[in-house]
């Protein structure tokens, strides 16, 4: 069977659904809660492996409470958290509070869990290996890991997050190079500019841009297809992205095509909207198929190019 790597983040996550933000010095009741773990490589490694995929993820934590529950709530979702060690100092804590008209507040902190370190990344066994997603906030370990990938012949896609262009492009260009998917949100889509020459430049197979409520756009080559959400509830838009992540990598190893692929992220990751927290709808693989099967609730997508990307 496929096998996933997902190799990044870990956080613990506190997510609350209040009817206002409390004034200075005032406290109000959360109606609503969840607490899980949380990152972008977690969220995106439980999209997939909800999915059926065999998910592993290559990580670390601290050696606080905070570790040893995200580590527990991630292998309770079926990841593999063999590859996750434990170094001193605090896992990253994210508490999002969301108000009922949908004002959003978050805060995190910064941590020893954000990327395992370079002796781990090349280290790490890709035997049985057949994807690996990472971020590029730690370019050096990318890099190190995208050549072991292209080396092995392993498909790999990044999550090209605005925080990682500081680092600038010819830092990030050697994990980048060749990439079967490159995935970017709209901030990042808006400073990068020309998708297709930025694909061309680093001859990626192909770039998913996420739109929020306007759904994603699959680029390959010359084409582009356009990916509108369903119809759908929004409360927390919270780890939408990394759904889609998780969603269209497992859908790809599973043999669907690309186009296929992105259908069911989008309608993953608009299902997992109405849902509090990043993790706290992220659908399993026959509601997914449900959601598929439910035509009238999509508009058409739309294809500039009807030259289909290859599989």
């Amino acid at each position: 069977m496929a096998t996933a790597l997902f190799c990044g983040d870990i956080a613990f996550d506190v997510a609350l659904r209040v009817p206002r933000f409390p004034d200075p010095d005032q406290k109000t009741h959360a109606f609503e809660h969840l607490v899980s773990a949380g990152g972008v490589a977690a969220n995106a490694a439980v999209a997939c492996a909800r999915q059926g995929v065999d998910t592993a993820l290559l990580a670390v934590v601290g050696d606080d409470v905070f570790g040893v529950y995200a580590t527990d709530h991630l292998a309770a979702c079926g990841v593999d958290v063999t590859g996750v060690t434990t170094t001193p100092g605090m896992t990253a804590l994210s508490v999002c509070t969301l108000a009922e008209d949908g004002e959003k507040r978050l805060v995190y902190t910064s941590s020893v869990s954000q990327y395992p370190p370079l002796e781990r990344v090349r280290d790490a066994e890709l035997g049985g290996v057949d994807w690996i997603h990472t971020s590029c906030l730690h370019p050096e370990g990318a890099a190190v890991l995208a050549e072991r990938a292209r080396a092995a012949g392993i498909a790999m896609s990044i999550d090209l997050e605005p925080l990682a262009l500081a680092h600038g492009m010819d830092a990030l260009a050697p994990a980048l190079h060749g990439a079967a998917v490159v995935f970017l949100n709209e901030r990042t889509t808006a400073e990068i500019g020309d998708v297709h020459g930025f694909a061309a430049r680093h001859r990626l197979r192909s770039v998913v841009r996420t739109g929020g409520l306007r759904g994603a756009t699959l680029t390959y080559g010359s084409g582009e297809i356009a990916v509108p959400p369903p119809t759908g509830r929004i409360i927390d838009t919270t780890g939408a992205g990394d759904c889609l992540a998780g969603v269209y990598i497992a859908r790809a190893l599973s043999g669907s095509d690309p186009h296929s692929s992105l259908r069911a992220a989008v309608a993953s990751a608009t299902y997992a909207c109405g849902h509090l927290g990043a993790q706290g709808g992220y659908p399993d693989r026959p509601t997914t198929d449900e959601l598929l099967v439910d035509a009238d609730a999509w508009p058409q997508d739309r294809d500039t190019n009807l030259r289909k990307p290859k599989p």
